[in-house]
């Protein structure tokens, strides 16, 4: 069947077919089994994953065969798991596939049945990386049987490649009587696991209710003013209706047993007035609403401390919720919603109530000694190391942060935020939409600018080149189309990822809400996404509370769940667009208005996003930075690759500084008051070699990484030399080569990273020799690449795009593994140095 132009199309092109696909129920593709459970030698790699699960073959119950598999949880866990081993045979019958099916068995007596379905996925052909993870949302039954549950894949999780190897994880937990996810303790039971090529857009159709598609019909002949009032409707009921009536707590998804999002309850305050104007709620209703609220978080009825609160709390007790954080972000935006319904409620406890929680967050503290406020803190391992130190969403934080009543932290951290300019705006280097959006929910900064923009001119240009981005990728994804666009932070067909309009950072999702919430910014184009994306999908894509979180045509995946806060930019900024309500009464809040006087807002009608002034200083800056240009000197010998300089001393070498830092809200800046980190790099050739050495000033060397750990070098002390080929007119790819100075044998580790061939370079890069040695204040490395890797000859006057960087930690104490890099010098000291090529230096053969 040719594909279809819209879901009615779909519906009227199979006629009959559907009629009589109706009659017998939904279709169900065979099954391809994978793993039986029917010897000994089927249990042969199978893992608990650190649960302390243990596993056996079990004659007296099976759904196919003779055996079936008992999988005996330890008690102690939340999540049981399975591990499975997919290579050989089994990875080229899951290649493609849409589903993994399993089949459960729960037996009669059984006083906590699994009711959380996780499916995990890493490749680890080389180390271990994830590749993405999905839910079902299957339901078991005690003592009725064998229980199907159905795990839809797609993306990185459908398209393996057979010349790799995974691990399948199966993680299951159980719920109780207030949702909490809890261990398991009685033995289930697994069989007949295989895949099936998955249902197509028709069958899936199939499965919707008529009452979804009478709907969806509906709101296609509605002019726009009734169409986004029937929206909002629908986007208010999830906080309406969703929410604890007994503490005002908001689910952060409609996922059975989620817990709340603080994020998602800021979203919900500032909804009530709208609710209210809107005539779907009384303003008595809305007001004990908001009152419940604020006093189950001013009395302690959500857990926190200094004034922040845990990002993920229980719907029940308002309890930290699975090792969350003290999140200043969702803090910020719980705030910002307390802040508007307060001023709704002028005068009254409501008010009070809101003032008193912005009142008690010591943001002081949240900086941690710093320039910027943190991420956040956990009783486990203190304050986060990401800051909110580069332009993103954390405008609206430091805004609150700035204007704090009580314990206000300098303008100056205003200051401190990286803005990097990419086009016609600045600009988070992924482009994912919802960071323009989130501030300007609630700042209303129409015809205000600071010394580096006007903010709202400066979100419509960013909203238009992530339309434009997509536009130019649909020859390689169909679910981009003129008005379907949209790429930003959401649901994805292996999970969660901040989906941006920049290479690498998408996959062919849309996330509804990022179009509709721009519709202040782009209402035209917003209006026809709106009715492009019903027209086009409809059923498949509205549910209960309206849009869904996400969708991918291309692999056929739509998501069934809403999440709080797209729900929230969908409802209030299209009642900003319509009545600006939610600016109106935020903006009453004099802390707010005067942190924006602190930090040098005036009013002024402008037509760009960057102002010329700092455009101009941004663009010196840059050029700076691409004109940085270092030699390698000619050989007329080859060097020993040994880890002593001893063949460097006549060579000029190119100093990498404390005040080179690489701009990222994951890093922070060196303080050359507590700290010593520097380096620098040279380079050599001859006929056959590019030879490349460096050497850097840490005298605290962190070695946490071990010898089969070759992955993400960055995670602590190491370095990466940046090599960009196609300068001097080679096809060769790029080549980042990350160096481990010393693993915890204390041998240097060298692999390919993310590059035109990652992995270990005894495999991706053969010829390369590396070596590293110890100094009397750091470490020592040498590099020799063979020129034909980079596919060039040894001769003088060749270019090579070329970048030195260095990641750092200072953490004697971090564990095996763990991420624990807090800097990052680079020669070319640019937002995500690693991604950006272009602006490299130049490495030139002398």
């Amino acid at each position: 069947m040719a594909a279809c132009v819209s879901w009615r199309h779909c519906l009227a092109a199979i006629g009959l077919t559907l009629l009589l696909a109706l009659d017998a129920g939904p279709a169900t593709a065979a099954t391809t089994l994978l793993w039986s459970m029917e010897s000994p030698d089927d249990l042969a790699g199978i893992g608990n994953d650190n649960t302390g699960a243990r596993f056996e073959l079990a004659g007296d119950v099976a759904y196919e065969g003779d055996r079936s598999l008992k999988v005996i949880p330890s008690g102690n866990a939340i999540e049981t798991k399975v591990a499975l081993p997919l290579d050989g045979s089994r990875v080229e019958k899951w290649a493609g596939s849409g589903e993994l099916v399993l089949h459960v068995y729960v037996p009669e007596g059984t006083r906590l049945q699994p009711g959380m379905f996780f499916l995990g996925m890493a490749d680890v052909t080389s180390g271990w990386q994830w590749v993405g993870g999905v839910f079902s949302e299957a339901e078991v039954e005690v003592g009725t049987g064998w229980n199907e549950v159905r795990y839809r894949l797609a993306g990185s999780m459908r398209n393996v490649d057979p010349g790799r190897r995974y691990m399948i994880y199966l993680a299951f937990a159980g719920f109780d009587e207030k949702g909490q996810k809890v261990p398991l303790t009685e033995p289930f039971y697994l069989d007949a696991m295989g895949v099936t090529r998955g249902m197509s857009r028709l069958e899936l159709m199939d499965r919707v209710s008529p009452a979804i598609k009478k709907e969806v019909e509906t709101l296609l002949q509605l002019s726009d003013e009734e169409l986004l009032t029937a929206i909002q409707r629908k986007t208010f009921a999830y906080f309406w209706e969703l929410a604890n009536p007994l503490n005002g707590l908001i689910p952060d998804r409609t996922r059975e047993g989620a817990p709340s999002s603080i994020a998602a309850v800021g979203f919900g305050l500032s909804a009530i007035p709208v609710g209210i104007e809107r005539g779907w709620i009384t303003r008595g209703e809305g007001y004990h609403r908001a009152l419940t609220t604020l006093r189950t978080f001013a009395n302690g009825g959500v857990e926190g401390g200094r004034g922040f609160f845990y990002h993920f709390v229980d719907m029940q007790t308002g309890r930290r919720w699975s090792g969350s954080e003290l999140s200043s972000i969702d803090t910020a935006l719980f705030l910002a919603g307390a802040l508007t319904v307060g001023k709704y409620f002028a005068g009254t406890e409501v008010e009070a109530l809101a003032n008193r929680l912005y009142e008690a967050v010591d943001w002081r503290w949240m900086m941690n000694e710093g320039t910027t406020p943190s991420m956040g803190w956990t009783p486990e391992g203190g304050f986060i190391q990401a800051r909110w130190n580069t332009f993103n969403e954390g405008l609206l934080l430091h805004i609150l942060a700035i204007g704090s009543p009580s314990h206000p932290i300098p303008p100056s951290a205003w200051d401190e935020i990286h803005r990097p300019i990419q086009g016609d705006h600045i600009a988070l280097p992924s482009e994912v939409l919802f960071v323009y959006q989130y501030p300007l929910i609630w700042l209303d900064l129409r015809d205000m600018e600071d010394a580096y923009a006007n903010y709202f001119n400066n979100a419509v240009a960013a909203t238009l080149h992530n339309r434009r981005f997509s536009l130019r990728q649909r020859d390689r994804y169909k679910t981009y189309e003129p008005d379907i666009w949209g790429l930003s932070a959401s649901d994805g067909p292996a999970g969660y990822r901040a989906y941006g309009a920049a290479e690498g950072h998408h996959d062919g999702t849309i996330a509804p809400y990022a179009s509709i919430a721009s519709i202040p910014f782009t209402p035209e184009h917003s209006l026809r996404a709106i009715r492009a994306m019903l027209e086009r999908y409809g059923p498949l894509i509205w549910g209960e509370y309206g849009f869904v979180s996400a969708f991918n045509a291309d692999e056929e995946w739509y998501s069934t769940e809403h999440i709080g806060i797209d729900q929230g930019a969908i409802l209030l900024m299209i009642e900003n667009y319509r009545t600006g309500l939610i600016w109106r009464y935020f903006m009453q809040n004099k802390p707010v208005r005067a942190a924006l006087e602190k930090v040098g807002f005036v009013e002024r009608r402008s037509d760009y996003a960057v102002t010329p002034a700092y455009r101009a200083k941004w663009e010196q800056m840059q050029l700076g930075v691409e004109q940085r240009h270092a030699v390698a000197v000619r050989r007329s010998a080859p060097i020993e690759i040994d880890g002593d300089l001893a063949e460097w001393t006549a060579v000029p070498f190119n100093v990498v500084d404390e005040t080179m830092n690489v701009p990222d809200p994951g890093l922070q800046k060196v303080d050359p008051s507590q700290m010593v980190l520097r380096g620098r790099f040279a380079a050599q050739w001859d006929e056959r070699f590019l030879y490349l050495a460096a050497e850097v000033t840490d005298p605290v060397v962190v070695s946490n990484i071990t010898p089969d750990d070759l992955k993400a070098f960055y995670r602590t002390d190491s370095i990466e030399f940046y090599i960009d080929p196609a300068r001097a007119g080679s096809d060769a790819g790029l080549m980042k080569l990350a160096i481990l100075p010393f693993d915890t044998q204390g041998h240097v580790q060298a692999v390919r990273h993310e590059d035109a061939r990652p992995g270990p370079i005894d495999k991706t890069a053969p010829g390369v020799r590396v070596a590293s040695g110890r100094s009397a204040d750091g470490y020592v490395v040498e590099v020799a690449i063979p020129l034909q890797l980079l596919g060039i000859e040894g001769k003088a006057g060749v270019s090579l795009g070329f970048s030195f960087t260095i990641h750092n930690t200072n953490n004697r104490d971090a564990g095996l593994g763990e991420y624990a890099r807090t800097h990052m010098l680079a020669w070319n000291n640019v937002p995500a140095v690693w991604a950006n090529p272009d602006l490299w230096g130049t490495l030139t053969l002398e």
